[in-house]
């Protein structure tokens, strides 16, 4: 996301704010509220989504260096990422080769071997296993055929992609549809990991996703909070193939128009908030103390729990306002989450009620609301299903 793209967003933004408008994608559209209840919908996202597609883990900097690992299950597939002695990230099943043992617990940190707490066979970073514990009264089994089994991966622009089941590389050109420059300019390897964090909850994983996809509801719900700091109903909208990219206005916007009427001066990290979505399950917004990476899954094999993992990855240019003791990781993180699990995520939670009881069959969703309409749609174009309509509406 070059100047220019920024300056005409934040234009449109400005004009926006300025008319009573918002960014619109022209149109209602309606949608089946079974897609949050059914099981057998719910059992081929699980195949599709969470097994068969590229999945963007985090930023480059969950893996600092060389040697070392975080081991990741969130996907029901336990999962092995490493960045080995030469800097390359690779990830692997966390399965050992014997009897099937999850090899490295769940967490990061620094290792150059990997050894089963079963039965102690050990593998290196590239997945080669390296000793078996007593081979030759197991039977001296070719360690050359017995290697981890490596999943497709790959680093772009400073985030890393797994896909949990092994196959054909991953085409970066079909993850990212476009956002490879938006993502090379924000220079994510520089934003060092801060710290995560979980809410298990009781609704849908794309009810979970939708609350960050409108600012429609910025001024009702979040009167007291959010409201406080985000412009409510007032955002860009940008489609990159399944990928999209919003851009919200906090409050300093109104201010700025008047004292500064050369947009291209306008501190562009200090007025907004950047949200992308990346297919399938991944919002990542960045704003003025760095990139809050959200994660969303299916939890239980139900299509009415769901957990959501938050990652915050620090502006390096505000490290030091935490590290000197203004404020700590986890107060920020126990903040900014609260806002999301105590009204967003309680409204969500009563949606998912409501479908369960069957009361609604379709829900709505408005023309100020396009980021809500692309993942209804980019979730039923990646299962191949008809897509949802969008009614035009003339405007005035």
């Amino acid at each position: 996301m070059d100047k220019t793209e920024r300056v005409h967003v934040l234009k449109a933004l400005s004009e926006h704010a300025a008319n009573g408008t918002t960014a619109d994608a022209g149109g209602v559209m309606r949608a089946p509220m079974s897609d949050f209840t059914c099981p057998q919908l719910l059992a081929q996202e699980q195949d599709v989504f969470f097994r068969n597609t590229p999945l963007c883990m985090g930023l480059s900097s969950e893996l600092p260096k060389p040697n070392t690992y975080w081991s990741d299950n969130e996907t029901g597939i336990p999962m092995l990422m490493v960045r080995d002695g030469e800097g390359r990230f690779r990830a692997y099943a966390n399965v050992c080769r014997h009897r099937g043992a999850r090899i490295v617990p769940e967490g990061r940190g620094s290792k150059t071997r990997f050894t089963c707490p079963f039965h102690a066979w050990t593998y290196g970073m590239d997945g080669s296993l390296l000793a078996v514990y007593k081979s030759s009264q197991f039977g001296n089994p070719s360690c050359q055929e017995l290697q981890l089994i490596a999943l497709p991966s790959a680093e772009m622009h400073g985030t890393l992609w797994v896909r949990p089941t092994p196959g054909d590389p991953i085409d970066e050109d079909e993850c990212l549809a476009g956002l490879q420059d938006d993502l090379a300019h924000w220079k994510l390897p520089d934003f060092p990991f801060a710290g995560t964090q979980f809410i298990d909850a009781r609704m849908n994983w794309k009810l979970a996703i939708d609350t960050f996809g409108e600012l429609y509801h910025i001024n009702i719900l979040h009167a007291k909070t959010a409201a406080n700091e985000i412009v409510g109903d007032l955002q860009t909208f940008d489609g990159f193939g399944r990928n999209m990219r919003m851009v919200a206005a906090n409050q300093r916007l109104h201010m700025i128009r008047m004292l500064m009427p050369n947009l291209e001066n306008w501190p562009y990290t200090h007025l907004t908030s950047t949200l992308y979505f990346l297919y399938p399950n991944v919002v990542m917004a960045i704003g003025g103390v760095g990139v809050d990476f959200f994660r969303f899954f299916p939890l239980e094999n139900s299509p009415s729990k769901s957990r959501t993992t938050h990652t915050w990855y620090i502006d390096p240019k505000v490290q030091k306002h935490f590290t000197d003791g203004a404020m700590s990781y986890e107060d920020r993180l126990g903040k900014f989450i609260e806002v999301v699990e105590t009204e967003d995520y309680l409204m969500a939670q009563e949606i998912q009620a409501n479908a369960e009881h069957g009361i609604l069959s379709d829900i709505f969703i408005g023309r100020n609301e396009p980021a809500v309409q692309h993942f209804r749609n980019a979730f039923r174009s990646g299962l191949g299903r008809d897509l949802l309509t969008v009614e035009d509406i003339p405007t005035e």
